[in-house]
C-alpha cells in the first residue's frame, strides 16, 4: 500500500465549523470496513463519543487508528487514541516530552500532561474557533513568533488567561 492510498476520514464537530459533522455509528462501522482507510480523526470534544469509537475499533478492527482531536481531553492516549491535536502546535517540544514520559511509564508524565491540559482548557474554550488566535498569542508570548497577528478571518481571543499558561511553559 502506498502512502497515497492510506486515507483517514475526519469527523469535525460544529463547534469548530458550522458545516462540521460527527458520523453516526453505522457510518463509522462502514468506514472501518474499508481496508484502504487506516484510521479516523475524531474532533467532537466529547470524551464519551470518542470512547465509543475506541470500543467499536477494538471490536471490529483493532489496527484501525482513532486520532483524537479532543483538545479538552488530551489524555485520550491513555485509553488507546493516537492524536492529531491542534493544541500540540502550541508547544510541540512539550508534547514530545510528554509522549516520551508516557512511553517510559515515567510518573512525571501526569504533571506535564495536566499542565498541557490546562493550556488546552484555556485555548479551546468557547468560542472554539478562537483557538487559532490563542495559538498565535501563546507562541508570541513564548517568543516563538514575532507577533500575535493572524488573518482577519480568524476569531480573536483575549490574551489574559494565556499569559499565565505561557509563563508556566517558559519557566
Amino acid at each position: 500500500m502506498t502512502s497515497n492510498s492510506r486515507k483517514r476520514p475526519f469527523e469535525l464537530g460544529q463547534m469548530f465549523a458550522p458545516d462540521g459533522e460527527i458520523f453516526d455509528d453505522a457510518t463509522i462501522r462502514g468506514l472501518m470496513d474499508i481496508p484502504e482507510l487506516i484510521g479516523l480523526k475524531h474532533s467532537s470534544l466529547d470524551r464519551m463519543k470518542e470512547l465509543e469509537r475506541l470500543a467499536l475499533r477494538d471490536e471490529l478492527r483493532p489496527d484501525f487508528r482513532i486520532y483524537t482531536g479532543n483538545d479538552l481531553a488530551i489524555n485520550m492516549i491513555e485509553y488507546g487514541s493516537d492524536y492529531l491535536l491542534g493544541l500540540a502546535t502550541f508547544a510541540p517540544e512539550k508534547f514530545a516530552e510528554r509522549d516520551r514520559l508516557w512511553e517510559k511509564g515515567d510518573p512525571t508524565y501526569y504533571a506535564l500532561s495536566e499542565a498541557l491540559q490546562h493550556l488546552g482548557n484555556v485555548a479551546f474554550r468557547s468560542p472554539v474557533p478562537a483557538y487559532k488566535h490563542s495559538a498565535a498569542i501563546f507562541l508570541n508570548i513564548t517568543g516563538k513568533v514575532p507577533s500575535d497577528r493572524t488573518t482577519d478571518k480568524i476569531r480573536r481571543d483575549h490574551p489574559g488567561k494565556l499569559i499565565s499558561c505561557a509563563t508556566a511553559h517558559t519557566t
